[in-house]
């Protein structure tokens, strides 16, 4: 009788054991969040943001990830483009935040980190999907497209402006 006893303390502890393995992998799973790539070297980095508000001010990889997020894919004409697939915010969603959307302005300049700029205008302000990209579609961006890089699909590549580091907002 006492064997049974101990039997069946061994067979509580090991369905308590694989519960508690059970719930410490899911939890392991649930700490990826949404399942985005790790950014913390740089989700901090300032992205400056003119022209949206009376004042400048900054927006972080971090914050953009906070907004609702798309993922999408593209393929450019050139071997150098290559295929991206990216993670972040469409422009209209982070527009609405501020209730603006994309066709309540001119223009709207990406500048990255060595100078280069896109300038959004005319039909990509209204007829194409600009996604404001932080991550890769699993992984974090490539240290020179860091803090976030553009992706809009439907256009040539030399709209996929990355390393971006000032947003410029013009009525």
């Amino acid at each position: 009788m006492d064997m049974n006893k101990s039997d069946n303390k061994k067979s509580a502890y090991r369905k308590i054991l694989a519960l508690l393995i059970s719930v410490l992998m899911l939890l392991s799973l649930a700490g990826c969040g949404d399942g985005s790539a790790d950014i913390s070297s740089y989700g901090d980095t300032p992205i400056a943001v003119a022209g949206l508000t009376d004042e400048e001010f900054a927006i972080t990889p971090n914050q953009l990830l906070e907004l609702e997020c798309v993922s999408r894919t593209a393929t450019g004409a050139t071997a150098k483009a290559g295929t991206v697939s990216v993670k972040g915010p469409l422009l209209e969603t982070f527009l609405a935040e501020y209730g603006c959307k994309s066709s309540d302005f001119n223009k709207i300049r990406f500048l990255a980190g060595d100078g280069y700029k896109v300038v959004l205008r005319n039909e990509y302000l209204t007829d194409y999907e600009v996604v404001m990209a932080v991550t890769g579609s699993k992984e974090p961006l490539g240290e020179q497209q860091q803090p976030m890089r553009l992706l809009i699909p439907e256009a040539e590549s030399a709209m996929w402006g990355y390393n971006i580091i000032r947003i410029e907002f013009e009525r």
